[in-house]
């Protein structure tokens, strides 16, 4: 049996992350309209840029997902290349 290139410790909170991280943004994007709502445009502005971070970071852990997705992929393939 092979041994995996990537730890399953280390998938786990990539999943984890890729699914928890656009709850996170919907939410900070809801409390700045509230913020927004109640004449707090700096609030908003502020929140807004955590948001767009969260994104960021999220489209990075996406990325870094299907490449560690990717490489398990190929760890498990028993057939040579040259078929």
């Amino acid at each position: 049996m092979s041994q995996k290139l990537v730890p399953r410790r280390a998938i786990l909170p990539l999943i984890a992350a890729a699914l928890v991280l656009p709850i996170v943004i919907c939410v900070i994007l809801a409390v700045g309209s509230v913020l927004t709502a109640m004449g707090d445009t700096l609030g908003w502005a502020v929140l807004r840029r955590i948001a767009l971070a969260g994104g960021i970071v999220w489209a990075v852990d996406l990325v870094c997902l299907l490449v560690v997705l990717a490489v398990n992929a190929l760890a498990d393939d028993h057939e040579p290349l040259d078929s």
